[in-house]
């Protein structure tokens, strides 16, 4: 049986004048849904009325994901040591909420559009 040819990165990058990439170098942050329960309750807090009502449904929904993963204790448990990492992150102040949209708005959002998730 034949094995597969690999391309490996390092050699296409030689060959087709790219960067040279170490796969094993390269991490892909992707949170857990209770992370981004954690994220979405906690900006929908510190965030106007005006987007209060989308952040708190995409905490529903990502918490409910991590109980259909991982069970409610372990679910409610990994959001509740996230919760305090983000609260230490912003210093305990509301208004440097921000900080926690810029870490994890991006990845959390891109988490619950791959899971089809549709804000009221």
């Amino acid at each position: 049986m034949r094995k597969p040819i690999l391309l490996s990165v390092a050699f296409a990058g030689g060959v087709l004048g790219l960067p040279a990439v170490d796969a094993e170098s390269v991490e892909t942050y992707r949170p857990t849904y209770a992370t981004c329960a954690a994220y979405f309750f906690l900006a929908a807090r510190g965030s106007a009325a005006t987007r209060y009502d989308q952040l708190y449904s995409a905490g529903e929904f990502a918490l409910n994901q991590a109980v259909l993963e991982q069970g409610r204790p372990a679910a409610e448990s990994r959001m509740g040591s996230d919760s305090t990492v983000m609260m230490e992150e912003i210093d305990q102040d509301w208004r440097l909420v921000e900080r926690l949209e810029n870490k994890y708005g991006g990845s959390c959002d891109a988490l619950l559009r791959d899971a089809h998730f549709e804000a009221p």
